[in-house]
């Protein structure tokens, strides 16, 4: 067997991991933090581990894991159900309950990789998503890139329990990918579907993926509404000088935070921390009788603010966003696929026979 290739490491690892490396198909990696796989089979001090790409089954013994590779059920495609597919990506559902043994497996190899995550045992009451590539040059072959996880039943309204991308493929916003996914997946533009978000607390890097994930989706939606993205990126390169006409004062829009939440699916908190951290909000001066309530001590209905599109717009230029959101609708399939128009009778088109 050839040498793995071997992946840089972005984290300092902890002195105390259980193993050292491991071994994920032809990639050799740093762990970064200990894992509880049984003693009886990963010692305390293993420096390499060797871990089926397609179903994450681990071995000490490289013969062991090459045999395996050989016959193992997962080589030609994940297991579970694909919800999307898009540019080579594809997401795949899978159940803890049906796939025990994956989901433990998968659970403990991604604990190598989370400091805080710790579900192994207690599989079947969460899914498990899979992001995958397929290089369309090689269809038969398939890399699972990371995933994440959520409870089925969130009494939190989570959509999102646990995510990770593997170390080899972090830093290529293949996160973001995911958590559209994941809010997608929790159906919030749908009657009774829930608005929501990952389970808190975050852990730093949660927070900081999160924080930047909420400001690109507000971006996207206080810029793109109602317009193609590539027209709204086509007119801020435009750089003629501005008419009298166009310095004129443009009418502007009401909303609340809430309404931001419900048209995107984030929790109102979720928006404010989007919003603070963009530096967007200027306050305005109050009007007479917000000022008067303020004066009589009487209760207010709220900070007003103002957010002017084109500081959204300077914001998304300076961190470089696209407007052209990761997750493409088209890419959805079953029950998440986009509804087709509906076709129109010909009694309906005034075209039929008189």
């Amino acid at each position: 067997m050839a040498p793995p290739n071997v992946a840089p490491s972005h984290t300092k690892p902890s002195a105390n991991r259980n193993v050292k490396h491991v071994v994920l198909g032809d990639l050799l990696f740093q762990t970064w933090y200990q894992s509880i796989y049984p003693e009886d089979l990963v010692s305390k001090d293993t420096d390499r581990l060797y871990v089926c790409r397609w179903c994450f089954r681990y071995s000490c013994d490289t013969d062991a894991y090459a045999k395996h590779t050989r016959v193992c059920e997962n080589r030609t495609t994940p297991p579970g159900t694909k919800v999307y597919d898009h540019g080579g990506y594809a997401v795949w559902e899978v159940d803890g309950e049906d796939h025990k043994l994956f989901a433990q497996n998968l659970s403990l190899f991604a604990k190598l990789f989370l400091d805080h995550k710790s579900v192994f045992f207690d599989v079947a009451s969460f899914l498990y998503y899979l992001l995958t590539f397929t290089d369309p040059d090689d269809p038969e072959n398939y890399y699972i890139l990371g995933f994440f996880s959520k409870e089925k039943l969130s009494w939190d309204a989570n959509n999102l329990a646990c995510i990770l991308i593997f170390p080899p493929y972090q830093h290529k916003q293949l996160g973001k990918l995911l958590m559209g996914v994941s809010y997608k997946l929790s159906d919030w533009e749908k009657d009774g579907g829930l608005i929501g978000g990952p389970e808190k607390p975050l852990s730093e890097m949660g927070r900081k993926s999160y924080s930047r994930f909420w400001e690109e989706r507000i971006a996207r939606y206080l810029l793109v509404r109602g317009s193609d993205p590539a027209d709204v990126e086509d007119s801020s390169q435009q750089k003629s000088k501005p008419s009298k006409s166009s310095r004129k004062k443009h009418p502007h829009e009401v909303m609340t935070v809430q309404d931001i939440g419900l048209a995107t699916g984030m929790l109102t908190e979720d928006v404010i921390t989007a919003l603070k951290g963009m530096g967007v909000v200027e306050p305005t001066t109050p009007t007479k009788k917000r000022k008067a309530n303020q004066d009589s001590g009487e209760p207010d209905d709220g900070e007003t603010v103002m957010i002017r599109k084109s500081d959204v717009l300077e914001w998304a230029k300076a961190h470089h966003v696209t407007l052209q959101d990761p997750v493409r609708d088209e890419g959805f399939l079953g029950r998440w696929a986009p509804r087709d128009t509906p076709e129109i009778s010909d009694s309906e088109s005034g075209e039929g026979d008189e």
